[in-house]
């Protein structure tokens, strides 16, 4: 046996600190991936404002959302400003709305419960806390079909950026059979049409 395999086979360190050595012996490194650092490390915390964003950019805030520390996993309690809305009875229930000359959007809070946490890759929960029904401004009532939803993505500024889809919110008539589910699938969002709605877009920051 040669020197090198007795020196091996005397030693009694774990593979894997003997890889350690080999690599820093030849002057490489182990690194995390860079991208899934990068976006857990992009999570924020504290409290954040919501903002609406307008075809023009402009910006109507609803409320905030607190973020816990990060560990990867973020508490979040989200605040909606009522202030920020006018009250509406339709469809034989009260809704919290903001009116518009072609448009109107209806805040819908989610009716069952939610672990109310997040990680940069699955924002999910914060995103069930922002849902919207819209109507048009005449109009008595508000159907579910007219669901709302912003798929959110951590920016690499911190901030979070949600992009609008269309979703039919009747599969919330029910609660979910397991705890904690989201009812919502993939195939359950349509993209929404470019100039199809007042806020094409929902920014955290």
């Amino acid at each position: 046996m040669s020197y090198l395999n007795r020196r091996f086979a005397q030693t009694t360190f774990c593979a894997p600190v003997i890889l350690a050595m080999l690599f820093l012996s030849f002057g490489l490194s182990i690194s995390i991936d860079p991208v899934t650092a990068a976006s857990e490390a992009a999570l924020p915390t504290g409290t954040k404002s919501i903002y609406l964003v307008d075809a023009d950019g402009k910006e109507h805030a609803i409320g905030s959302v607190t973020f816990g520390s990060k560990s990867p996993v973020a508490s979040i309690d989200v605040v909606i400003d009522e202030s920020s809305f006018v009250e509406k009875f339709l469809s034989m229930r009260p809704f919290r709305c903001i009116d518009g000359r072609k448009q109107t959007i209806c805040y819908l809070p989610y009716p069952y419960d939610l672990r109310d946490v997040v990680t940069a890759g699955d924002l999910s929960d914060l995103e069930y806390r922002l849902l919207f029904l819209h109507k048009g401004p005449t109009e008595y009532g508000i159907d579910a079909w007219n669901g709302l939803y912003y798929k959110l993505d951590v920016a690499a500024d911190g901030s979070l950026n949600g992009a609008l889809y269309e979703a039919d919110f009747n599969v919330l008539a029910a609660p979910p059979e397991e705890a904690f589910a989201r009812p919502l699938q993939p195939h359950d969002l349509t993209p929404s049409e470019e100039g199809r709605h007042r806020f094409p877009q929902l920014s955290i920051r």
